[in-house]
């Protein structure tokens, strides 16, 4: 019985694309803009979206501050360290409409060149009859800036011709079109 108490909705991250799908692509863009100078990583620490943590990195340290989202003295940290306080105020309230946990990026290499891969998540919609005993899951969203290769059953390959899966943080990522997949995950980042 407890093995068939929870499922998670393998149709729901495309729901989720599909409903979502201009302002994730509009706060894509917002973002590249926003990190362009120093990285940033932004995350919801609670499922009501007002406590944001913000991850800001420089040339040699990383600083981590927590904040509820309207506060004034978010705007001021983020213009001490150069950030478009603009920018990443819309983020904020991208997320939060989107009810999106956490965005980010990676460096990774494609044959032998470098590119920036935007992480986005969001809670899974689960279904549960002992709902305080079951784990929260999310769904990660992965956005190239190229089309990427899949196997027939819609999995992300490293490349075309070696028909191996590409695995990030060891999961399993699903197509959702050419530059967007997803996977489940036990951690929102």
């Amino acid at each position: 019985m407890l093995a068939g108490s929870c499922t998670v909705s393998k149709i729901y991250p495309k729901q989720y694309y599909e409903q979502h799908r201009d302002m994730l692509h509009f706060t894509e863009g917002l973002y590249h803009t926003a990190a362009q100078r120093n990285s940033l990583a932004i995350a919801f620490n609670d499922l009501g979206f007002t406590e944001v943590s913000l991850e800001l990195k420089t040339d040699t340290v990383r600083y981590i501050y927590d904040f509820h989202y309207s506060e004034p003295r978010l705007n001021d940290t983020l213009a001490r360290y150069g950030y478009d306080t603009a920018a990443v105020q819309q983020i904020i309230t991208n997320m939060r409409s989107m009810r999106s946990t956490w965005i980010n990026t990676l460096d990774h290499y494609i044959d032998g060149r470098k590119q920036r891969l935007l992480f986005i998540s969001a809670p899974v919609k689960q279904f549960s009859v002992f709902p305080l005993l079951q784990k929260r899951k999310y769904y990660l969203f992965n956005f190239y800036s190229q089309p990427q290769y899949y196997d027939d059953q819609g999995r992300l390959l490293d490349k075309r011709k070696l028909r191996r899966l590409r695995k990030v943080n060891n999961e399993t990522f699903w197509r959702i079109n050419n530059k967007v997949c997803y996977t489940v995950s036990g951690k929102f980042r």
